[in-house]
């Protein structure tokens, strides 16, 4: 038996990362792609940092890194916590992230996957290289617990009702408004006022609505950036 020793260059560390992925809509994005079918990429951690993250979430988003096949992960499927905490950037420690695990043997076929390796022709005829993908895949979208009671717009400005307005939601923060009954007051919005039961901020899609009962609506937010670090070979 002969032992293969350590060939200088031959291996690189690399990452691929993917910003500002937002947990709260489910479907997947392409961080990276492996085009050469002679190389290998092993992946050895992955991690999100939080960038943005608001409130509980009564359904708690989870994610997978998968080849660009579905099921095809390439580590464990992430349940995001429910209450992740971002750091304000005037405090004095750092960003909070949750890490991405390894299967165990039981699970292989459903993680654990690498990209590259023997060549694989996209076409018969020629051979072609095939092109693998590192992809995001948000399986579960987080579904925050905070919910409203009333709507009113008047002169693009959109006002919504809870039941007691949390402390992360100030003036200026952005935070994501979903499933409300009139969709136009739904996406990214950004916290113009508060009282203790209400805020506002400026719809762009909407110039005026009489006030309107409505508890479908969820607010929080939760986005971050996903990286996927290994060994390129």
């Amino acid at each position: 038996m002969s032992l293969n020793q350590p060939t200088p260059n031959n291996l690189t560390v690399v990452k691929f990362v993917g910003e500002g992925i937002d947990f709260t809509q489910a479907g997947t994005t392409v961080i990276g792609q492996l085009e050469y079918d002679e190389n290998v990429f092993v992946p050895t951690n992955a991690f999100v940092v939080y960038t943005n993250a608001a409130g509980t979430n009564g359904t708690q988003a989870v994610v997978a890194i998968d080849n660009g096949t579905t099921s095809e992960n390439m580590l464990q499927p992430l349940t995001l916590p429910a209450t992740p905490v971002v750091t304000s950037p005037n405090a004095g420690s750092n960003l909070n992230q949750s890490v991405f695990g390894f299967g165990n043997s039981s699970s292989q076929a459903t993680y654990n996957y690498v990209l590259g390796g023997l060549p694989v022709g996209t076409n018969g005829s020629n051979g072609a290289a095939a092109t693998q993908s590192v992809r995001v895949n948000v399986t579960t979208a987080a579904i925050p617990a905070l919910a409203t009671t009333n709507r009113v717009t008047a002169n693009n400005i959109s006002t919504l009702t809870v039941s007691s307005v949390p402390a992360w939601i100030v003036p200026g923060a952005v935070v994501n408004v979903l499933t409300v009954g009139n969709a136009a007051y739904n996406g990214t919005v950004t916290v113009l006022s508060k009282t203790s039961t209400t805020f506002s901020y400026y719809n762009p899609s909407l110039t005026t609505e009489a006030s309107t009962a409505d508890t479908a609506g969820r607010i929080g937010a939760l986005t971050g950036d996903v990286y996927v670090v290994g060994i390129l070979q």
